[in-house]
């Protein structure tokens, strides 16, 4: 049994002898080294973009005046609307005020609305008046059209045929 101790010994696999070979404050101070490099560069390529973006902004020309004048204007009349599902629902409200309402229309002639459903009910008591009698067509002479659309020439009289 002290064969395999000795070949431990011998090929180095002893975890006790692994662990003591790394150093672990040499790969701390590496590590924080790493990091206090990275920040170091990382804020001066900061601070020299910022400085190349306020040097570009100083040197960039001002807007041309026209720019401003041409400032965004609402266009000529008409105009689109804006929100037409709102439009229409404000429409039939309307109309519905309208059509269910009582009003008068013109106080001096002495014309006045009524609810549509009322109009109806007075209607259905009252009846319709007959409608006035028709007058017939006047007789016409009608010629046939051609397929083409167009109508035939008349004819010119002949004379002297018998």
């Amino acid at each position: 049994m002290s064969e395999p101790r000795d070949r431990q010994a011998a090929s180095g696999t002893d975890p006790a002898a692994f662990d003591q070979e790394i150093d672990v404050r040499a790969v701390l101070s590496f590590g924080i080294g790493l990091a206090l490099t990275m920040i170091l560069v990382l804020s001066a390529v900061w601070l020299l973009l910022d400085h190349w973006r306020s040097r570009q902004i100083a040197l960039d020309p001002p807007p041309p005046p026209i720019a401003e004048a041409r400032a965004p204007r609402l266009p000529p009349e008409p105009r689109l609307q804006s929100s037409p599902a709102r439009d229409m629902e404000e429409l039939r409200a309307r109309e519905d005020a309208i059509l269910k309402t009582y009003g008068r229309v013109d106080p001096q002639a002495g014309i006045g609305r009524i609810p549509i459903d009322r109009a109806v009910d007075l209607l259905l008591e009252k009846g319709l008046s007959a409608p006035p009698p028709a007058t017939p067509p006047k007789d016409r002479k009608v010629r046939p059209r051609r397929p083409g659309g167009k109508r035939p020439a008349a004819a010119a009289p002949r004379r002297g045929v018998s």
